[in-house]
């Protein structure tokens, strides 16, 4: 059974951000950053737990192509993934499991 994905305000907020940031030097680049964000999301819905655990109940794995990666927790009882960042690998990682 697929899993269904929700978005924290700040992970769609960075999600918002990059593609804006993208746009502003290729349009093409831009489609590129969303086309494999969606890929992957897709095979988050379907195996949630393959990607590794990076820290406590977060899951995490790397946008092909992109320095971004999704990070997120499963909620099992309600069948949901909580995409909690969208996170630039050149940022702090202290602050990719924040509120």
């Amino acid at each position: 059974m697929a899993y269904k994905i929700t978005f924290r305000k700040r992970a769609a907020r960075e999600y918002i951000e990059a593609i804006a940031w993208y746009k502003e030097r290729s349009l093409q680049a831009a489609e590129n950053f969303v086309r494999f964000l969606q890929q992957k999301l897709s095979e988050i819905e379907k195996q949630p737990d393959y990607f590794r655990k990076s820290y406590k109940h977060f899951h995490e794995t790397k946008i092909s192509k992109y320095p971004y990666s999704i990070v997120y927790f499963i909620d099992e009882e309600k069948q949901i993934v909580v995409v909690t960042a969208i996170f630039h690998q050149k940022r702090n990682p202290k602050k990719k499991f924040g509120r």
